[in-house]
């Protein structure tokens, strides 16, 4: 096994040598861009970048810009808007076109504006385009060349140099012109005199040069427009790479750079972009056929991420030169799905759904080639010792250079393995089983092996008789074969019950010696002695339990992988902390096959990825130049009501103030990093307002609505498709507050809130005095209330009291009157019985009765009781009467007292002992003596008297 290893590590590496000095496998991403893309003109002439690292274009309808998300097209407010060159430098992009050169810079707004310098020289000076646009020696000089003048301007002014007569394109290099002259080939001057002439240029007599390349050594490449080189390492101009100059001949050069890695691209007009090594060797050429926008370049640029961009008389093109990244299909002569490949005896052999196709790195014309093999849906490429095996639907073949062999015409070749017993026996696993194919005296012979019908793609020997089996709709099989008689002695199934999480979808790979099972839930490995499947926990860990369609490590232990139909590689597996690397693959994603994908790890710079249209070719090895600063730039800040809306020039370190009314915010970025650009991410925080950064999104805007008052900062990183992370980039801004929110109307706030709150405790002190005054004028009205129900329930009480008295009084009196009446009949019965009787002692002794009775009913006795009753009742009542009415008589002041009592007529007249009409006659008599008119009662008098009686006595 180690001499196995041993040997397959001195093939790759010998295989490596040869693929690594030959970049023609496969083709750079191509992005292309058309006129309908940027909405401008179809041509493009010349490309620059500033330090922002947008992208700007010289274009027939103005100066297009490119940010990486949106085209903008700035046009001259002139008649002719057609630039022909264009260069950035600091904050400015300097334009040349038919007659006229100046320079765009940003206005307050943010939006570039023109400024033309024609005005700066005479105006009956006439030159035709500017071709040329270069950086003087000084600072800020800039150099414009046209055929017939050339213009510096520094400092505000512009001077006008005049060439040499009978000249075409002019070149600024090394402080010095030089220019095309048709007659002498080059001519090298300056603004003060001619200097003296190349040495070897008469080659270039009659022929227009069109470029001129500085080396970092100091020597120059000359190229003209019909594809003569020369190159002048400073003794003189001197052919260069004879045999590549028919290229050029029909194709005609239009430009020429120097690249970064000293490679020469060079642009032509009938046959796309040619890229030449140190050495002049074509090791890349591009096309309309294989990926440009248009066979004719004008200009090639090289941005700061190493890639190309070509101007082209229809549209653009974006070339992802600089990258680990190459494309192998249709467009270099691979045409179908890649399936499999392999590297056989130092040849690359690439197996698709149109056949086998082996790659031959140089042809006589210097283009790379790939010659078809044979035909059928290839799926599987297996070299075998001096054999390479090809399955595919029609059988089994083995292929060479001249003819291919047939093994055998069986349906359905998935793979073949190397059967150790015998040398040229060899198994194979196929739609319906498995069969052994053994070359005998130069013919195959094939048994099928009895015992097992099922479809064998995924194959795997533990030994010379235990065979794993993965079948991708029904699940695992392990298989003891006897080889020598043909048929399977056990077949063991594995499926859910034994591990699995279901019985679909199950791949069997051998990764690193070690054969692991890759099913809808995750990473499986056998156990033996359980006889079940279980995770594998260093997988698991590392991936996850997504599922894994593909499998597969290199010659270092790395291990490739395909999940969720993406790419992905584990760095250092058997390390404590494996690395994982997903990001630097999403730029290929979308091109990978979703059928039967697969990776094939031809050595240690060439990785193969089997995708929908061909391959796709990965150099590991490969090392891209990080950017020490990935470029971001906050494009525009708007502000707006819903309705108008304001764009505000950012400016670093300064803060905005926006009003109320206008606070709703948009903010717009970009990251004019071109390699990948729909992959680029950004990552926005808003302080002040986002409690934690928003994740990762493609969005290149953030829209925030109905903002408070108070201070902010929009803070914005951006990530390219290799994760690298910009700067970050910040707005600082203050959205102001309303006017009746202002510092001004919070003061005037302040002055009515303490007016308010005087008069609030004014009004409180007074509505309190007033509510004070009116509790203590109710407690007083209360208190007097109380005083006048005391008063009211005393003089009812008085009234009741008075009113039992005057009925005990009158009761009294009707007792009196009674026994009055009483004794005065018993009185008149005594003496009437004393006349009659006859003894006289008895009639003395009964008048002497008699006389005792009338004792007795003594009536002034009786007044007088009375009258002391009544006054202690009703004082001072007979006093006003003896005051006021002397004249009145003891019986009539008794009929007072009666009356004031509401004693009856009748009661009246048995009190005082008359009758009825006796009673009337002394009401009468009363009356007249008290003067008493007819109206008033003599009730309501005695009453009123009694009023006074009260009232005095009060």
């Amino acid at each position: 096994m180690k001499y196995q290893l041993l040997l397959i590590f001195l093939i790759s590496s010998f295989f490596n040598t040869v693929l690594a000095e030959n970049l023609t496998i496969g083709i750079p991403i191509v992005n292309t861009f058309s006129a309908t893309t940027y909405k401008a003109g179809s041509q493009n002439w010349s490309i620059t970048q500033n330090q922002n690292g947008f992208i700007y274009i010289a274009n027939n309808f103005g100066l297009l810009e490119f940010d990486g998300v949106a085209w903008r097209t700035y046009t001259l407010s002139k008649g002719n808007n057609n630039l022909k060159s264009v260069y950035a430098l600091g904050e400015k992009i300097y334009v040349g076109g038919q007659n006229e050169f100046g320079y765009f810079a940003r206005n307050d707004q943010g939006e570039l504006t023109y400024h033309s310098l024609r005005s700066l020289i005479e105006e009956n000076v006439s030159f035709d385009e500017i071709w040329n646009i270069y950086q003087g020696k000084r600072t800020n000089e800039v150099i414009f060349c046209s055929h017939k003048r050339i213009f510096i301007y520094h400092d505000g002014k512009v001077e006008t140099l005049i060439p040499p007569k009978n000249i075409r394109y002019s070149f600024y290099i090394k402080g010095d012109f030089i220019s095309s002259s048709p007659n002498v080939g080059l001519l090298n001057w300056n603004e003060k005199r001619i200097l003296p002439q190349y040495e070897g240029t008469e080659v270039l007599q009659g022929h227009i040069l069109r470029s001129i390349i500085n080396f970092p050594n100091g020597s120059l490449l000359a190229l003209s427009h019909d594809g003569k080189l020369l190159i002048n390492n400073g003794e003189g101009f001197k052919p260069w790479m004879r045999s590549i100059w028919p290229n050029f001949e029909k194709a005609k050069i239009n430009h020429a750079t120097l690249l970064k890695d000293n490679s020469i691209a060079i642009a032509t007009q009938h046959n796309g972009l040619f890229i030449l090594n140190e050495n002049g060797e074509i090791v890349l050429h591009l096309n309309k056929k294989n990926g440009l926008a248009d066979m004719t370049v004008y200009n090639i640029f090289q941005d700061q991420s190493e890639n190309l961009w070509l101007a082209h008389r229809n549209g653009l093109s974006y070339i992802e030169l600089h990258s680990p990244f190459r494309l192998i299909n249709e467009k270099v002569g691979i045409e179908g799905g890649g399936y499999s490949a392999t590297a056989y005896q130092n040849e690359l052999y690439l197996g698709t759904t149109n056949g086998v196709y082996k790659y031959s790195p140089k042809l006589p014309n210097n283009e790379p080639h790939y010659k078809r093999l044979n035909i059928g849906h290839t799926y599987k490429l297996k070299a075998i010792g001096n054999r390479l095996f090809q399955g595919q639907h029609e059988g089994l073949y083995v292929i060479n250079e001249t003819q291919n062999e047939l093994v055998s015409s069986i349906k359905g070749a998935w793979n073949v393995l190397q059967f150790n017993k015998e040398k040229d026996t060899f198994l194979r696993g196929a739609y319906d089983g498995l069969y052994i194919h053994k070359k005998i005296n130069k013919e195959w012979i094939t048994h099928k092996i009895d015992g097992f019908e099922e479809s064998a793609r995924l194959l795997a020997l533990e030994d010379e008789n235990t065979l794993w089996i993965s079948h991708g709709f029904k699940g695992v099989y392990k298989l003891t074969i006897d080889f020598d008689n043909h048929k399977v002695n056990s077949v063991d199934f594995y499926g859910k019950e034994k591990g699995f999480y279901s019985n679909v979808l199950i791949n069997l790979f051998q990764v690193n010696n070690e054969l692991l099972f890759c099913g809808e839930n995750g990473i499986f490995k056998y156990n033996q002695k359980k006889d079940q499947f279980e995770r594998d926990q260093k997988f698991t860990k590392i991936l996850g339990r997504e599922r894994v369609s593909c499998l597969v490590n290199d010659t270092h232990g790395n291990v490739y992988f395909i999940q969720n139909n993406k790419v992905g590689l584990i760095y250092d597996l058997n390390s404590d902390n494996p690395y994982v690397e997903r990001q630097l693959f999403e730029r290929i994603n979308k091109y990978i096959s979703d059928d039967l994908e697969t990776i094939i790890c031809i050595d240690p710079s060439n990785v193969l990825i089997t995708a929908k249209e061909g391959f796709i070719l990965f150099n590991p090895r490969f090392k891209r130049g990080v950017q020490k600063s990935i470029p971001l730039s906050i494009r525009s800040f708007t502000n707006s009501n819903g309705i108008e809306s304001n764009c505000i020039l950012v400016k670093e370190d300064e803060k905005i103030e926006i009003s109320y009314d206008f606070n709703d915010v948009t903010f717009d970025y970009a990251t004019p990093y071109f390699d990948g650009l729909e992959y680029n991410t950004y990552q926005t925080f808003l302080e002040g307002f986002d409690k934690i950064p928003k994740p990762w999104n493609t969005q290149n805007a953030s829209i925030y609505t109905n903002l408070k008052e108070g201070n902010y900062t929009f803070k914005v990183t951006a990530k390219n498709i290799y994760g690298e992370v910009s700067a970050q980039k910040e707005i600082q801004f203050e959205v102001l507050p309303p006017w009746y929110r202002s510092p001004l109307a919070y003061l005037f706030y302040a002055l009515m809130a303490c007016g308010f709150t005087f008069g609030i405790v004014k009004l409180s002190k007074l509505r309190y005095s007033k509510k004070w005054l009116n509790i203590v004028g109710q407690k007083e009205q209360q208190i007097v209330d109380q005083d006048d129900t005391i008063k009211q329930l005393v003089q009812e009480k008085h009234d009741q009291e008075i009113s039992f008295k005057n009925k005990e009084l009158a009761l009294s009196t009707f007792h009196l009157t009674q026994r009055n009446e009483l004794l005065t009949t018993i009185k008149n019965d005594l003496i009437k019985v004393s006349t009659k009787a006859e003894n006289v002692a008895v009639a003395k002794e009964i008048q002497h009765l008699a006389n005792r009775i009338s004792k007795d009913i003594d009536d002034e006795k009786d007044w007088a009781r009375f009258k002391d009753h009544f006054n202690l009742i009703h004082s001072d009542f007979f006093e006003y009467f003896k005051e006021n009415y002397p004249q009145l008589s003891t019986q009539e002041l008794k009929i007072c007292a009666y009356i004031k009592m509401n004693m009856s007529t009748k009661d009246i007249a048995n009190a005082l002992n008359l009758s009825v009409r006796g009673v009337e006659t002394s009401r009468y008599r009363l009356r007249k003596k008290l003067n008493l008119d007819k109206n008033i009662q003599l009730t309501d008098f005695i009453q009123k008297v009694e009023n006074e009686v009260a009232g005095s006595a009060v």
